[in-house]
């Protein structure tokens, strides 16, 4: 059976993406890439912080601190050889009274990695840092940044179109099906007539719909289901613009498996704070921003931000992790496989791909691509 491409990645977020430009560079032009959405990174990956992120967070052994450290040394330098805004600004977590013991074993995560520009701050070391910024301790991690992700995802959507992938927009997958040599995909294209590709390998990098689409080639629930968390972000007025030198968060919100509802900023200086994190009981992609939140986001950001007003808050933008689904609110790391051991070879599931997707996007990309040519 003659096969129509060798591979084909589904979802042309920065994951899907970072795969098309890893498998381009390494010289695979046979690859077909379907998106439901009228172009690229109009999902999950266009709605985020922009936050390079250091991985001093997850636990010492999970995917997410081994893609994340990767991805993040990854990234800087493809940003500087490709001219696409970053800024290692570095990030300040901060500790209020009582909080002090949670930051000290952060910290020694941090060192447990080998992280050497991580430094524990004092209250006046922090006012010197950021003046606005109130803490009883802090933790300043050097590596932490931003980057345009936009700017990030059209590089890699052009060296994919540079080497002659293909892309198929305004697509919805409708079937996976195994076949003699690899998969078959039905999709409902902008044509009347649903069409039909085979490959030899297929990415499912789906974001919000990985565990639908990894149900329709491998039953039974033998791959994780998605809860969708929303999160909301609030821009601050302009006379914070510019106020801030590095990002700021508290300690992380255990009890909503977020980081909680940090500071951060773009390359204008334009200053935002979020996301908080609401699991949604059905799993509805809606992006909507609830303006009676802001009251919530103020009285967390006050608690660190000095001389922050209720009227500063303006409802700004939401997005949707895809989080795996727990019976417990527990850590939960990438599900990122090549399901050859479920019977399925050339089948590679990215599920749960959640922050710090975009840092790890990279790295995530280099090893599909290891998978699919070694």
């Amino acid at each position: 059976m003659k096969l129509d491409y060798e591979v084909i990645i589904l979802g042309a977020g920065v994951i899907g993406l970072a795969v098309a430009q890893s498998l381009a560079k390494r010289n695979l032009d046979s690859v077909l890439v379907i998106e439901k959405k009228d172009s690229f990174g109009r999902g999950i990956s266009g709605r985020n912080s922009e936050v390079i992120h250091s991985g001093i967070y997850y636990p010492l052994d999970s995917l997410k601190t081994q893609f994340c450290i990767r991805g993040r040394d990854l990234l800087y330098t493809y940003c500087k050889q490709h001219s696409i805004f970053h800024k290692k600004c570095g990030k300040i977590i901060i500790a209020q009274s009582n909080q002090e013991n949670d930051l000290s074993r952060l910290y020694e995560l941090g060192q447990s990695k080998k992280m050497e520009d991580i430094e524990l701050l004092s209250k006046k070391e922090i006012l010197k840092l950021e003046p606005d910024i109130n803490g009883a301790l802090g933790l300043f991690v050097g590596s932490t940044g931003i980057v345009d992700s936009h700017g990030l995802m059209n590089a890699l959507y052009q060296t994919a179109l540079d080497t002659d992938h293909d892309f198929l927009f305004k697509s919805n997958v409708l079937n996976c099906e195994q076949v003699e040599q690899g998969f078959r995909i039905t999709a409902q294209t902008p044509s009347p007539k649903p069409e039909n590709v085979t490959s030899k390998w297929v990415v499912n990098a789906t974001g919000l719909n990985s565990d639908i689409i990894s149900d329709m080639i491998i039953p039974d629930y033998q791959t994780p289901k998605l809860q969708y968390s929303k999160g909301y972000y609030f821009s601050l007025a302009s006379r914070w613009r510019n106020r801030f030198s590095h990002l700021v968060y508290p300690l992380p919100d255990k009890d909503h498996s977020s980081l909680g509802i940090h500071l951060s900023f773009d390359q204008s200086g334009s200053v935002k704070l979020g996301p908080d994190a609401h699991f949604l009981d059905e799993n509805v992609e809606n992006y909507q921003v609830d303006p009676s939140l802001s009251p919530g986001f103020y009285k967390e950001a006050s608690k660190y931000i000095t001389g922050l007003l209720p009227e500063d808050l303006t409802p700004d933008f939401s997005g949707i992790r895809p989080k795996i689904k727990t019976d417990e609110s527990m850590f939960t790391d990438f599900y990122l496989s090549h399901e050859e051991k479920l019977g399925y070879p050339g089948w590679v599931n990215c599920i749960g791909i959640d922050s710090p997707g975009l840092t790890s996007a990279l790295a995530i990309g280099k090893k599909v691509t290891d998978w699919i040519l070694l």
